[in-house]
Parts: structure tokens; sequence; C-alpha cells
């Protein structure tokens, strides 16, 4: 399966903005490779895949369930992201940290763009400072906020790549093949950028500004699953040990309907009658 656009796009929309907002940043990825002259190329690559995007939706018939599904996506992404702030405050406690996983200020030609760069940043901040990982009790529930947000992600990803994607009985999409066409260009300056990353040396926080996670550095992210919600909740809401536990069927009730290796207090007998 193809890299998604808007991954694309996010990752130089992230890397060429920090390079020019961030002295250190742009002082340490000029020294490793990426200069002036490599970010206004990436600024060109990303303004015309932009343009594109837009000229894809006007050559495409009009699909309101399609954006009101990429619209309610992008939704829940955002309040993952202040489900962040707001852990952060609590746990972390660092305004630092804050900053450099929130307050992100992009403003690209669509809102979409916008909110996939900025979590495209914060992931990649919570993953490679130290700080995050200490303020947690648990490292279940830093990892399942972490899966929480990728999977939202993901889903905007999924979304935008069927919305730009010809439909059925699409004989002639210009602007897609041309978007197609102009991928390949996007990927080139992102082998770069990538080149520059590995150049940076022992700089996660760096990288983590610009969206990316160094091999070997920091926290893994992987998986995506529904169980991650109940995770949080049972961590909000710790039950207590010395109560008996109310009769719930958990998973025990399986495609057999009969798996017994999980019942024992607390569970009760599956049937189907």
């Amino acid at each position: 399966m193809s890299t998604p656009v808007y991954r694309l796009m996010a990752h130089a929309f992230v890397a060429t903005h920090t390079w020019e907002a961030y002295p250190d940043v742009r002082e340490a990825m000029s020294k490793a490779g990426l200069n002036k002259d490599g970010v206004e190329r990436g600024k060109a690559l990303l303004a015309e895949a932009e343009a594109l995007v837009a000229a894809r939706k006007e050559e495409s018939a009009e699909d309101r369930i399609g954006e009101h599904a990429i619209h309610m996506a992008v939704a829940e992404l955002e309040m993952w992201l202040q489900t962040v702030r707001a852990t952060l405050r609590h746990k972390v406690k660092a305004e630092e940290v804050i900053k450099r996983a929130l307050d992100h200020h992009f403003h690209a030609s669509e809102h979409t763009l916008s909110a996939v760069a900025g979590a495209l940043r914060t992931l990649a901040v919570l993953r490679t400072d130290p700080r995050v990982a200490e303020g947690f009790d648990s490292s279940r529930a830093l990892h399942d906020l972490l899966i929480h947000g990728q999977t939202l992600l993901t889903k905007v990803f999924t979304l935008t790549r069927q919305r730009l994607e010809p439909g059925l009985g699409t004989a002639v999409a210009p602007a897609y093949e041309a978007l197609e066409a102009h991928r390949g260009k996007l990927i080139s300056w992102l082998v770069e950028l990538d080149r520059a990353v590995s150049n940076v040396g022992d700089r996660p926080d760096v990288v983590g500004l610009i969206g990316y996670v160094p091999a070997g550095v920091g926290l893994p992210l992987g998986g995506a699953s529904f169980a991650v919600t109940l995770h949080q909740r049972a961590q909000q809401s710790p039950p207590d040990p010395a109560a008996a536990s109310a009769d719930c069927s958990g998973w025990s009730i399986g495609r057999q309907g009969r798996n017994r290796e999980n019942l024992g207090p607390g569970f009760i007998e599956p049937s189907f009658d």
C-alpha cells in the first residue's frame, strides 16, 4: 500500500515549518544536511501538492458522506490532542514539554493538513522526550495514549486517501494522475530529510520537533486496539481490590461460547439459551 499523500505532505510541512521557526533545530539540521535551499525545495513541493489536492477535489464528484467522515475524524484527533494537553499538565507538569508537544502554530492551506501535522509532532515529542515517560506512573498508560492517537491519525489518513482516489466508473482524473506523479518528488525530498535526520546524532529533541523518531531512540509505537479506551478508563477509576467483583462476561464469551479459560470469580457462565 502506498504512503498516503497527507502523510507525505504533513512530514514536509512539519520539517520545513520547524526549520524556520526554531533556531536550534535550524542549526542542527543545517549541519546535518538540511540547508535553506533544501527547505525551500520542500516548501515548493508541498505547495504544489496542496494545489493538486485542491484540484483533485474540484474534479471529483461531491461526496458529502466522505467529507463528513473526514471532518469527524479530524475532530476526534483534535479531541485527543486536548486530552494529551490535560494529561501532560496533570502528570508531567512541565510547561516546556507541553509547548513542544502541542503549541504547533501550523496553518496549512486546509485544516485537515494542519491537524495531521500537529498530531505527527505531538506523537514524536511524546516518544522522544524522557520527561514524558518519567511523568507517567504506568508505561501502559503512556503506551495507550500513543496508540490511541496513532489510531485516530491512521483513520484520517485512510479517509483522505479514499477521498482522493478515483471512484468506480471514473475514466479520466488528470489531477489525481498529476498528484500520483508528484508523490515521487515528495518521497525523494523526504529521503533527503531522512538522511539528514540520521546525521543529527544524539539529538532526539530536534528530530522529535520535526515529527521524527530516530532509530533505536524513544518509545516504540505500534498497534491499534479498541481495548485502549478500556485501559484508560480503568486507570482513571481503578477498582477497589477489597470489593467483590460484579458479574461480568468479560471476554470469556468467545466464538465457541464456552471459553472456560477466563471463567472464575467475577465472570458469569456464558449461555446462548
